[in-house]
């Protein structure tokens, strides 16, 4: 393999696909990380999308992980959002399988990965190389992020390209994701729900006892457990219509 597209099959990913396709890129491999975690439908685009690579001439993958929910179990925890070393989701259900894939696959290390990442994404992203010579994260293989320049236009532009459905969100290969914000939770499925209240019951309680929970309740006004963090989620969106309407005069009081 001469270059492994590491996608999620987001926006990015895909547009990074088509931006390869169109280079005329041989000896292209995709691989996608499995967390175990996606949201109910998203394996009806991964299949969609990895249909796509192969009529380009690429070649699909799929790296397996442990799955959030052993995970959890092992580490006795939820991981957290925010970043740093308690949100350990991230290398423990992707980067860490990926390195194994990579390993037993390439095991000269002579692959280029390839990575959507753009500078416009985030603050954390505003200074990514286009180039790695060694790339850590990659078993210190060569790092190739040819769309770092890319605008969100441009980037929808190649991946408009696809037949792929352009998607208003970030790739929901991790559903919900620890960092999930209150307009996500407040509209979380019913299947997802259930999901997350089975595992954090079966979790347990700490050393302090207090309940293994996957969304911290400092950070949801002291709600602990998925069915409070929801309600929580929602609260806050009647208090903002609330704040709203009387600001334009239409409360009483």
């Amino acid at each position: 393999m001469d270059y492994v597209i590491f996608a999620s099959y987001g926006n990015d990913s895909i547009a990074l696909i088509q931006w390869a396709h169109e280079r005329g890129l041989q000896g292209v491999h995709v691989a996608y990380s499995d967390t175990g975690w996606a949201a109910p439908w998203w394996a009806a685009r991964v299949e969609q999308a990895e249909a796509w690579a192969r009529s380009l001439g690429f070649t699909p993958h799929r790296i397996a992980s442990e799955g959030m929910e052993a995970l959890v179990k092992r580490k006795k925890a939820w991981p957290r959002g925010g970043g740093g070393k308690y949100q350990f989701c991230t290398e423990a259900l992707k980067e860490q399988p990926a390195r194994d894939w990579l390993a037993l696959h390439d095991p000269d290390g002579d692959a280029t990965c390839m990575t959507g990442v753009r500078r416009e994404e985030s603050e954390n992203r505003r200074d990514a190389p286009e180039w790695v010579t060694a790339s850590e994260d990659h078993g210190w293989r060569e790092l190739w992020q040819p769309l770092v320049r890319h605008s969100v236009a441009m980037r929808d532009e190649l991946a408009l390209k696809s037949p792929l459905p352009l998607l208003p969100f970030r790739s929901k290969e991790c559903y919900p994701c620890v960092n999930a914000r209150k307009p996500e939770l407040r509209h979380l499925d019913d299947e997802t729900r259930g999901k997350v209240w089975r595992i954090e019951v079966a979790a347990g309680t700490n050393s302090k006892g207090n309940a293994r929970v996957m969304f911290s309740p400092k950070r949801h006004n002291g709600a602990v457990g998925i069915d409070a963090v929801i309600e929580d989620a929602k609260h806050d969106m009647d208090d903002l219509f609330q704040t709203a309407t009387c600001a334009a005069g239409w409360c009483g009081g």
